[in-house]
């Protein structure tokens, strides 16, 4: 018998207190059927995260690597799950890769002399596998006698006891509150505390009866509970009786009083007021003795007499007392009265009775189920001395069997020993000597490394495998394609092969002469090396968890020796991109510094090449040759952009542009780099096709698109290249991205070369990977085209078939504003702003610069006043303040003293407009001016550029709204 919960937040849960026998008995029962379900066959489960008797012994090498990984120490999760002792699950076998037609082996010593075989090889079952159920029958017996034990126990005597006294106790404190209640009724009990202390008692009783008694009969808990209940409902009612028959013993005596002194008050002359107070006192005395509906009328009628008609008598306060306290007695009298009724209607003493009966009844069926129990022990405990005697015996056996798993672990150690810190060229070497040595460990008689094509190309194990190859390749892909069940490893577990059903796998498993194969994946979170297999010939065995968990371990131990091999492998193709890329990078800076050399001459060129537009003919032929000139010199500076795009990052300052201009003259540039026998083929759809980009990175797309697919088609061909405009009108995925609704500019660029297989689809945009051999490419062109579209918020699709050619297609989101190129198409032949005579600062330490600029400015209808210092700049401005109207500043000036004087507190340039020419390519990393109507100056200056520029500062200046210096700190 069990104890109830105590305590009154448990009255009201009867089912809290129900912990039922009959459920333990059938958990008890339930327990053994799943016993007896598993059989007397179950394989050991060296689980040490459920609390398994048996961990399995675990492999550590002599020596481990600095990373601790390599070759880890035998992982203690179930050998039967899928957990590593790292807690992640291996990845199962991928049946959809393509077949190795070539696959080759490493096997051990498939041959040797039977007495080299060790003792577990003769067994023909694993005893091991048993203990757990050994153990669990151990145990479940235990419980069993432990929960026979407790039921056989004859109830407690004195919780007995203490049960029944609880019980007479609440009776007769019942009992004492009836008659102390009537008692208060009557005025007869004048103190309240004889109830409190009976229902003090009866509840002190109730919490006895929960800690108590307990049981797990459902009926005798509902009645304590309604016991508790009538309990409650009593104490309620004796609150309320308490608080009422106070107020009406009160007013009675209250009314009492005032009525004698309104009496001896009345002069004796007043017949009526004495025949008023008469009927009073005959109404209440009839209304107490019964208080009737009809009594308590005619008391409110008298009391209402006293007032009606009026009497000077009963003017007074007195009367008045004597009204109020009789109207409540009145009110109270009945409901006193239907309180008491309610108390003595509480089902307490038939509560008790009740409980008391059922109670009775169950101790004696406890009493007698403990005699029964007590035989049934007994039983068991003699069944338990015969289980123990067998378990001993079967201990004896698993002894023998764990002292083979030993020496399997010791060779596995002794594996991983040799290929600690082994170098690529003995590699191959000592893994034949390990799976050797597997072999003979486990009384197998052949253990193949099936690696996969891939793995062996890498050249993994430069020595070669040895022994036959058709074997290896016909293993291998019976592994790979195998569709029949596998283990929770990934693996393939065979235990008889004459057992498989006849089919395709049956008869190539019998033609290789296996009787049982096991088949282990090599295979950690990066990449899936092959197998590693395990068979025997000569007879057929079991593959049990434990030992299937420790070749795990070896095949866990090859998969790191791999992975190692192929991390080396990859380090040194890595520190050979590293090496390039760096030459790149110097290359690149190189470029640069000449890029910006370059523009100082193409600043001449342009500058005096537009001076001498502005004085010749416009129709003669030396205007028209100085006027190639000039575009040519253009052409230039497109190249030199391109140059600093590649040398280091610019800001991207997107501008609305029309796609096919900018493809055109990206085309004149690249077929000057291609071999006459590549041919460009070009459609360009009708529409403006503007975007928001950058002409210079469009070209460079596509260039790089272009080179791409003359060099897939070896460098003779054609090659396609489309501009159009396409609509979506709902998401498309693509291969490399996903289009949403919306207008889109598409150039595509299409080559009938070699095509790319699906793994070179996936990686044809990361950095540095390429397929051309060393000295053609360098792996950065697609990628850098992937970065550009990608920062231009567009998407690319590529698709391609061996043998039938690619074609890359990049989608460019339409642009609504007006394309910028109108206007530079334009810009030799429009007029452009001349000024009226203002004079202009030129700062610039440059004496050629500084003179063709003060040339441009005479030009263009400026007073040019040039200074070659700063400070002779400023001693200038000191002089004249309002001589000047802007001022033309080098941005090397700013840096060589002038920034500080313009950004400290008010000085000479205070005031004063400033224009600032940058160097080219220097927005992200030198000074930046952003002019509000979006012009940059930049070298080399272009005139239409200064005399914009110069127009809209001296504008804004005259109204007053001049737009403030914007720098950006730093050198380009």
């Amino acid at each position: 018998m069990h104890i109830l919960p105590s305590g009154r937040k448990r009255r009201r849960q009867p089912h809290a207190a129900l912990s039922s026998l009959s459920a333990r008995l059938r958990a008890g029962r339930q327990r053994r059927g799943r016993d007896r379900q598993r059989g007397g066959h179950r394989p050991l489960r060296p689980d040490r995260a459920s609390g398994g008797p048996f961990p399995v012994p675990r492999a550590e090498s002599s020596e481990r690597c600095a990373d601790g990984t390599l070759f880890p120490r035998w992982p203690r999760g179930d050998a039967r799950s899928s957990r590593w002792r790292n807690g992640r699950e291996p990845a199962q076998a991928n049946r959809s890769r393509e077949r190795c037609p070539s696959d080759r082996e490493i096997s051990g010593d498939a041959e040797r002399p039977q007495s080299d075989r060790s003792p577990i090889a003769a067994r023909g079952h694993d005893t091991l596998n048993r203990l757990p159920i050994f153990l669990g029958a151990v145990a479940g017996m235990l419980g069993i006698l432990t929960t026979l034990f407790v039921l056989s126990m004859t109830p407690d005597d004195a919780r007995h006891q203490r049960t029944l006294e609880a019980l007479r106790s609440i009776d007769t404190s019942n009992a004492s509150l009836q008659r102390d209640v009537l008692q208060a009724r009557s005025a007869i009990l004048q103190n309240y505390d004889p109830l409190v202390r009976s229902l003090d008692a009866m509840r002190r009783s109730s919490d006895t009866l929960y800690e108590a008694v307990g049981s797990g009969d459902a009926q005798l808990a509902r009645l304590a509970v309604d016991l508790d209940i009538a309990l409650d409902r009593a104490g309620e009612l004796v609150e309320r009786f308490k608080s009422k028959n106070s107020v009406m013993q009160n007013s009675q005596i209250i009314f009492g009083d005032t009525l004698e002194l309104v009496k001896r008050g009345l002069p004796s002359t007043s017949a009526e007021a004495h025949m008023r107070l008469t009927s009073v006192a005959g109404t209440l005395s009839r209304f107490t003795r019964e208080p009737s509906p009809e009594n308590q009328r005619q008391l409110n009628l008298a009391l209402n007499h006293l007032h009606f008609p009026f009497l000077p008598e009963f003017g007074g306060p007195l009367a008045r007392t004597l009204i109020i306290h009789g109207r409540v007695l009145a009110n109270t009298f009945p409901v006193v009265d239907a309180i008491a009724a309610d108390l003595q209607r509480v089902p307490t003493a038939v509560l008790v009775q009740r409980y008391q009966a059922r109670y009775l009844v169950l101790h004696a069926e406890a009493s007698d189920r403990a005699a029964h129990f007590r035989v049934v022990l007994y039983g068991m405990a003699l069944i338990l001395c015969a289980y123990v005697a067998y378990l001993f015996a079967r201990l004896q056996q698993n002894a023998a069997t764990l002292r083979d798993r030993l020496v399997l672990e010791a060779a596995i150690a002794a594996v991983s020993t040799s290929l600690i810190d082994m170098d690529l060229d003995h590699l191959c070497r000592e893994m034949e000597a390990g799976l050797a040595i597997l072999g003979r460990s486990a009384g197998l008689d052949e253990v193949r490394l099936l690696t996969r094509e891939e793995v062996r190309a890498e050249a993994l194990c430069p020595a070669g495998p040895t022994g036959p190859v058709a074997a290896a390749t016909a293993v291998f892909r019976l592994a790979e394609n195998w569709d029949g069940r596998r283990a929770s490893h990934g693996g393939i577990e065979v235990a008889k092969v004459s057992a498989l059903p006849i089919g395709g796998q049956r008869n190539r498993l019998e033609r290789l002469g296996y009787r049982s194969w096991l088949a282990l994946p090599l295979q950690n979170a990066e990449r899936n090396f092959g197998y590693l297999s395990f068979a025997t010939r000569s007879r057929e065995r079991r593959w049990p968890a434990d030992e299937v968990a420790l070749l795990r371990t070896a095949a866990e131990i090859f998969t790191n020796a791999l992975q190692r091999a192929y991390g080396d492998r990859q380090r040194a193709f890595l520190e050979t991109r590293l090496a390039e890329s760096q030459r790149l990078e110097s290359l690149g800076t190189l470029a640069g510094g000449i890029a910006h050399e370059y523009n100082n001459i193409l600043g001449a060129i342009l500058g005096y090449g537009e001076l001498a537009l502005s004085e010749l003919d416009a129709d003669g032929t030396p205007h028209r040759q100085v006027q190639q000139i000039v575009r040519a010199g253009m052409r230039a500076q497109s190249i030199t952009d391109q140059i600093l795009a590649f040398s280091r990052r610019r800001d991207n300052r997107y501008r609305p542009m029309r796609t096919v201009p900018v493809v055109v003259e990206a085309l004149d540039l690249i077929r000057a780099s291609l071999p006459g026998t590549i041919a460009i083929k070009t459609r360009f759809a009708d529409g403006d096709g503007v975007i928001l980009g950058d002409p210079a990175e469009l070209q460079q797309v596509v260039m790089n698109l272009c080179a791409n697919a003359a060099h897939a088609m070896e460098r003779e061909g054609v090659v396609q290249l489309v501009v159009d405009e396409v609509t979506i009108a709902r998401d498309r995925e693509l291969s490399h991205g996903r289009l949403k609704p919306g207008r889109y500019v598409r150039l595509a660029v299409r080559d009938r070369g070699h095509g790319m297989s699906p793994e070179t689809l996936q990686r044809m945009f990361e950095p540095f990977f390429t397929t051309k051999s060393v000295g053609e490419g360098t792996g950065l062109g697609l990628s850098a085209v992937h970065g550009i579209v990608m920062a231009h918020k567009g998407t690319l699709d590529v698709s391609s078939e061996i043998g039938k050619g690619s074609s890359i297609a990049a989608y460019f989101p339409c642009s609504d504003l007006s394309p910028i190129e109108a206007e530079d198409a334009a810009a030799l032949s429009r007029d452009i702003p001349r000024g009226s005579g203002e004079t202009i600062l030129v700062v610039d330490a440059d004496r050629q610069r500084r003179t063709l600029l003060e040339e441009m400015l005479a030009h263009l209808g400026y007073e040019a006043v040039g200074f070659g210092q700063t400070q002779t700049a400023l001693d200038a401005i000191a002089r004249d303040s309002d001589r000047f109207d802007l001022a033309l500043l080098d941005e090397a000036v700013l840096d060589a003293g002038l920034q500080h004087v313009w950004n400290g507190p008010p000085g000479p340039l205070a005031g004063l407009p400033v224009l600032v020419i940058a160097e080219r390519g220097s927005g992200s990393g030198g000074h930046k001016w952003q002019h509000p109507s979006g012009m940059r100056l930049e070298k080399p200056l272009r005139m239409e550029a200064l005399a914009m520029a110069l127009s809209q500062q001296i504008q804004l200046n005259s109204t007053g709204r001049n737009p403030t210096l914007q720098l950006a700190a730093g050198r380009p």
